[in-house]
Parts: C-alpha cells; sequence; structure tokens
C-alpha cells in the first residue's frame, strides 16, 4: 500500500506541476477539456488516497471498528502505513472536506443569486442599467448574456457584438460549468490552483477564437478585448460567471493577432498518460486496503 500511496502522490505532483504547462499551449478548448477532466480525475485520486490511509489509523478505534466487523488489535498489527501518516492524512481529509463544502455553499449561494436577479428574463441578452463596464455569462440551462448600459455606451456597434458573440460561446459551451468543476477540484487538491488559472485562460481564449470567427475580423476581437480591459481595469475574476475580461489579456490579445493554435496531440497524450498513471495507483491503494481490512475483519469472525 505503501508504494502505491507514494505512486500516486507522485503522479498527482507530475500533474499538478507539467499539466498546466501542456495544456497552456493546446488549442483553447482542448486544453480546457484536458486539464478540467484531469483535475476532476486528480481530486478523486486525491481524496481516495487520504481516505484509505487515514483508515488505517481510524481503524483502529474501538468505534470504528466494531461498526466495520474488524478486529482493531489486527488492523494495528498488520498495517503498513505508519500511524503519524495515518494521522496526517485523517487530518488532511477533513480539512478538504471542509474546504469543499465551504466552495460548494458559496457557489452555490452565487449560482441562486444570480438566477434570481434574471428571473423572469424575456431575452437571452439582459442590459442592466449601470455605471459599471462589464459583460458575463451565467451558468447554463437558462444561462443569460448580461451587459451593463456603461459597457455599450463606450463600444462601438461592432465592438458591440464582438462582446456578445464572446459571451455567447461562454453559454453555448458551457463554459460556466467547466470552470466550476476545475474550481471545486482545487478545493480539494490546492495543488490545482495553477491549473485553475490556466483552465479560467483557456475558456476566454476558447470565447475569443469563437468570436472571431463568427466575426471573421481577429484584429477586431483583439482590439474590443483590450479596450473592455482597459475600461474593466478593477475588474474582479468571477470563477462561475465567464467575462469578456478573464484570463490573461494581453496574452489573450497576442494570440488574436497570431494565426489560429494548432492542434498537438502528443501534448494531450502527455497529459492523459500522467492521470492514467494517477488513477490506476490510486486503484492499487484501494484494492491493497480492501485486501488489509478483508484480511482483518476475516480475523475477526475467527
Amino acid at each position: 500500500m505503501t508504494v502505491s500511496a507514494l505512486a500516486a502522490l507522485a503522479a498527482m505532483l507530475v500533474f499538478t506541476a507539467v499539466a498546466p504547462w501542456l495544456g497552456d499551449r493546446l488549442p483553447p478548448a482542448i486544453g480546457a477539456w484536458a486539464l478540467v477532466a484531469g483535475s476532476v480525475i486528480v481530486a478523486g485520486s486525491t481524496g481516495l488516497v487520504l481516505a484509505v490511509l487515514a483508515l488505517t489509523w481510524l481503524g483502529q478505534a474501538p468505534v470504528v471498528a466494531w461498526l466495520a466487523e474488524w478486529s482493531p488489535s489486527e488492523l494495528g498489527a498488520t498495517n503498513p502505513v505508519p500511524d503519524f501518516v495515518g494521522v496526517g492524512c485523517s487530518v488532511l481529509l477533513v480539512v478538504v472536506g471542509l474546504r469543499l463544502l465551504v466552495r460548494v455553499i458559496r457557489r452555490g449561494r452565487a449560482m441562486v443569486d444570480v438566477r434570481r436577479a434574471n428571473r423572469g428574463a424575456a431575452a437571452t441578452v439582459v442590459v442592466v442599467d449601470s455605471d459599471r463596464p462589464d459583460a458575463f455569462a451565467t451558468p447554463s440551462p437558462g444561462g443569460l448574456i448580461v451587459v451593463t448600459s456603461a459597457l455599450l455606451a463606450a463600444l462601438t456597434p461592432a465592438e458591440q457584438r464582438v462582446v456578445i458573440a464572446h459571451e455567447r460561446a461562454h453559454l453555448r459551451h458551457g463554459h460556466a460549468w467547466l470552470l466550476l468543476l476545475a474550481d471545486l477540484a482545487e478545493a480539494v487538491n490546492p495543488l490545482l490552483r495553477n491549473t485553475f488559472d490556466v483552465v479560467r485562460h483557456a475558456v476566454e481564449r476558447w470565447a475569443d477564437e469563437d468570436a472571431a470567427q463568427r466575426t471573421g475580423d481577429r484584429r477586431l476581437v483583439a482590439r474590443t478585448v483590450a479596450r473592455v480591459a482597459l475600461l474593466r481595469h478593477d475588474n474582479k475574476n468571477r470563477p462561475l460567471t465567464p467575462a469578456a475580461t478573464g484570463g490573461q489579456v494581453p496574452r489573450r490579445v497576442r494570440a488574436l493577432l497570431s494565426p489560429s493554435p494548432g492542434s498537438r496531440p502528443w501534448l494531450v497524450a502527455v497529459i492523459a498518460m500522467v492521470v492514467v498513471c494517477s488513477a490506476v495507483a490510486t486503484v492499487a491503494v484501494e484494492r491493497t486496503g480492501d485486501s488489509l481490512f478483508d484480511q482483518v475483519a476475516t480475523v475477526q469472525d475467527h
């Protein structure tokens, strides 16, 4: 079990170190999907490995052993995991659970507030009277594009069309849900913070490319992205409401002034290989844990 746990930890560390760098060099749509899928699997692996290792120590408590119907003394004698590791994993598991619970409550409240604020809207695009230039998309289904009057007043008709096309791309591709998954994965494993930042940038680049394809003018989209960013220099990122000023604006502008990115399947293959290694190592931890607990349960039966 110890070897499998170390292998799972190594695979997780490799993913958090390498995957964001690789995903950032993929076409935005492919990069976003690859990183989100990988983040969810790595986060799940993190939780499962912590749970198995924690149970090797918690399972020695008389109450837990009685509920699980195994011998606590036999578990203590055959347990290959040092007690300090089990204690540490137990603490981490509690911390992870609390982080995830708080994040789910906060994101859930934010989604409810957005839906309540825009309940009864008759159109997909809602113009809000505000002196703060802003535009963002709310989560689907029933998602809306919210644009403030200040932003519309500051843009030309062509630039307004770019903003709407950008936000429609967020709705069409469900970017808010991708960001939510990456955000919750980071709550489970804080080492995924950089991965989340790359995903957030990727979905904005994805929407930029969609807008450029629909308008047929990459320079217009680049100019609009830069102009909106200048208008919103005090922008605060919203994990659940992708906005036109999200991501790294200078990089987005440079990318739009360059040819469309080409596919790089070998980068996806590397990310997939690391994720598979993490999943395989985690399954090995789960199997060896099951074998250990089955063994001590059998001892108690006899």
